[in-house]
């Protein structure tokens, strides 16, 4: 939520997802403010990388070379289960942050042989786990790379079923020659302001 293309910005290295991050980013993705229309960004980066991938590939990691036009070479991974210790149990606070840990730790056993880095902005995050022998960086976008090949198209290409989940509300209305039309369903409330939407018609 601090950069939408920290995705992209870790070159050969690889990115794991914990369950709880994604939380996070759902939780915040509501409003105007920067942290939210970066969270939807994220989002959105993530929707477009998780759809170009089998469900069966995601637990070999998903490549970030393709969607980043080059600039990361490392996987991208998502937590597929829960931790296994109760480290969340034994912290108070923060829930998620604890749920992160956990995470952490639990990479660390089952990959020994790698380094396991938490990557954070959140100063506590990383004093908390430092104090349980976790190895945590801040986060610094210092690698050089152009964002306007990740920016947001601002377009949205609709599914085919489009009209049949959202066409049951629908209402119109006429002025000065145009003719408007309110849409309700699942897919508008992550409709964005000055937004193109548009639908394939087969041939």
């Amino acid at each position: 939520m601090h950069d939408p293309s920290s995705l992209f910005r870790f070159q050969e290295h690889d990115i794991y997802i914990p369950m709880g991050v994604l939380e996070e980013l759902d939780n915040n993705k509501k409003g105007m403010t920067e942290v939210a229309r970066n969270a939807r960004q994220v989002s959105r980066f993530l929707d477009e990388i998780v759809s170009s991938t089998a469900v069966m590939g995601m637990k070999d990691g998903i490549p970030l070379a393709e969607h980043s036009h080059g600039a990361a070479s490392g996987r991208l991974f998502f937590q597929t289960e829960p931790t296994k210790n109760n480290i969340a149990l034994k912290l108070p606070q923060s829930k998620v942050d604890n749920q992160i840990l956990g995470v952490v730790l639990e990479l660390r056993t089952e990959q020994p042989d790698r380094p396991v880095v938490l990557v954070t902005k959140d100063i506590n995050m990383r004093i908390k786990a430092r104090a349980l022998g976790l190895q945590a960086e801040d986060y610094h976008s210092d690698m050089v790379m152009e964002d306007t090949d990740l920016l947001y198209s601002g377009s949205l290409a609709l599914p085919e079923n489009f009209w049949e989940t959202h066409g049951k509300n629908l209402s119109s209305s006429k002025s000065g020659g145009k003719t408007h039309y309110v849409v309700s369903g699942p897919l508008v409330p992550s409709f964005l302001v000055n937004q193109y939407v548009h639908l394939e018609h087969g041939g």
